[in-house]
């Protein structure tokens, strides 16, 4: 009996033993596989492919041919001339119809194609503007074929040149038409589909995904495009890009020409803030600023202290902006308590309200925080409000051996100046009554040059004080030393833009 329990008692040992060691490895194992584990995707939904063959079949009929034939007056030619040098056109709608050419009448008939889809039961259309404006500036006949073959004129009910985007109507009922969804929810990497009709080909379905967004392709503006690797090509403009659920996410608009599918949708979030004043045939009003904006390097956040915004590089006089108390290098870093961080941002803030509306701007100037309102404009009607030109000649200038240069300029930020005299004003062709120092050379592959300074330039400014002369702007150099980064305000003869540049010591 005392041998079967000391036998119970050594076995009860060894098992604790071995559940300890058994937990301890446990342990260790979990913790290394919780601080190694990779980077995963869920598998959620994945067992399937996507139902691109049920959106295909369901939207197609939402999807119509748009064709516009232009009524061109003819001008003088030569024989030889052709009416179609332009490749403009051809890259968008497709290539011209045959018999669209008519050298000897006195009215040109051009004819091109487009797509569109139906977002109403009542023949409302959504395409592109320029599918349906006026080709080489004719006047322009719409008309629509949809998926029966059926064919309608149709009439323009408005448009948005600066979007890209118009809204056409036909005069028919109880059509299939497409449900607006949300662009904004989109994440890059979800799939889509396109439908339209490429080079003449009615109703093609492509599929892709969205690359990526808020693209910008031709410079600073409302441009924020999704982009996606869907086939689009020429003909494709103004037909619609969907998600899964066979929403509208965005219409389809233009394609990189030296690329392979890289196309570009306006996004539908877009399109909704403007669709009301398009079904009203009101011009579309959408607000303004009137400040230029640069993004913040890192010259300009050593410069003004601050990580993220956007720089006021220039201010419209009696714009919005101005009225507001905006001023030149202020970082702007929220509207109406939305957080922006660049000028990309601000745009689509702003833009996203009406003209006459009421925002709160928050500025970013001198180390401090400010709240400021602004009463927005009319960015339809932005008209740049220019200085009256005195029109006296300009003073002798300030430029005397005793201009108080303290810096090798050259050196220190790889560019020279001198002030303005008669002879570099006439060889730059700046203005009697501009004021400032005109740039006589910059150093090939200095931060300047990357900048964007250019020779003939003329600084008018620095940080914020305006410059006169060369003994103002030496003043103003002593005092970053050659060794913090200088903001200087320029303008540029031929074109009178400005900008500000932001440029570090070398």
């Amino acid at each position: 009996m005392h041998r079967q329990v000391k036998q119970l008692i050594i076995l009860s040992v060894f098992a604790l033993v071995c559940m300890g060691v058994g937990m301890g490895l446990s342990y260790r194992w979990v913790a290394q596989a919780q601080e190694e584990m990779p980077v995963m995707v869920a598998g959620k939904g994945m067992e399937g492919l996507p139902p691109i063959a049920e959106v295909a079949e369901k939207l197609n009929p939402t999807v119509v041919s748009i064709l516009n034939t232009s009524f061109v007056k003819n001008r003088s030619r030569g024989e030889n001339d052709s009416p179609f040098s332009d490749d403009f056109f051809n890259w968008f709608f497709g290539p011209q119809r045959p018999g669209s050419r008519r050298p000897l009448e006195d009215e040109q008939r051009i004819q091109a194609g487009g797509s569109g889809v139906l977002i109403s039961p009542d023949g409302e259309i959504l395409t592109n503007y320029h599918v349906i404006e006026g080709i080489k500036g004719g006047e322009s006949s719409i008309e629509v074929k949809i998926s029966s073959g059926r064919t309608f004129k149709a009439r323009v009910l408005g448009r948005d040149k600066e979007l890209d985007i118009a809204l056409i109507k036909i005069d028919a009922k109880h059509l299939p038409f497409a449900k607006l969804g949300n662009s904004d929810a989109m994440r890059v990497g979800e799939w889509v589909v396109a439908i339209g009709n490429p080079l003449g080909l009615d109703h093609t379905v492509t599929q892709g995904i969205i690359s990526a967004k808020g693209r910008q392709i031709s410079g600073p503006g409302l441009e924020s495009f999704l982009q996606t690797d869907a086939a689009i090509n020429r003909g494709n403009s103004g037909g619609p890009l969907l998600n899964l659920k066979g929403e509208v996410i965005g219409i389809n608009t233009a394609i990189r020409p030296d690329g392979q599918n890289i196309g570009f949708a306006v996004p539908v979030d877009k399109i909704s803030l403007v669709l009301k004043d398009l079904r009203s045939g009101r011009p579309v009003s959408r607000g303004y600023l009137g400040v230029g904006t640069k993004d913040l390097d890192n010259a300009f956040q050593d410069s003004l202290g601050i990580q993220e915004g956007a720089v006021v590089s220039e201010v419209v006089r009696g714009g919005p902006g101005d009225k507001a108390g905006i001023k030149r290098l202020d970082v702007i870093t929220a509207v109406d308590g939305t957080r922006i961080t660049n000028g990309e941002d601000l745009v689509g803030a702003i833009s996203s309200h009406r003209a006459g509306d009421s925002v709160k701007i928050t500025v970013f100037r001198e180390g401090k925080t400010r709240e400021l309102k602004a009463v927005l404009g009319d960015r339809e009607k932005m008209v740049k409000v220019e200085a009256e030109e005195e029109g006296n000649e300009e003073e002798a200038p300030r430029n005397s051996p005793q201009d108080g240069r303290t810096v090798d300029l050259e050196r220190a930020y790889g560019f020279s100046v001198e002030g303005l005299t008669p002879v570099n004003r006439h060889q730059f062709g700046i203005s009697a009554d501009w004021q400032g120092v005109v740039v006589t050379s910059v150093v090939p592959r200095a931060a300047a040059q990357e900048a964007g300074l250019r020779v003939g330039f003329v600084i008018t400014a620095v940080g914020t004080r305006d410059i006169e002369g060369l003994q103002d702007f030496y003043q103003e150099m002593k005092k970053a030393g050659g060794k913090k980064p200088i903001l200087i305000l320029v303008r540029s003869p031929r074109s009178n833009a400005q900008a500000t540049l932001a440029i570090p010591p070398r």
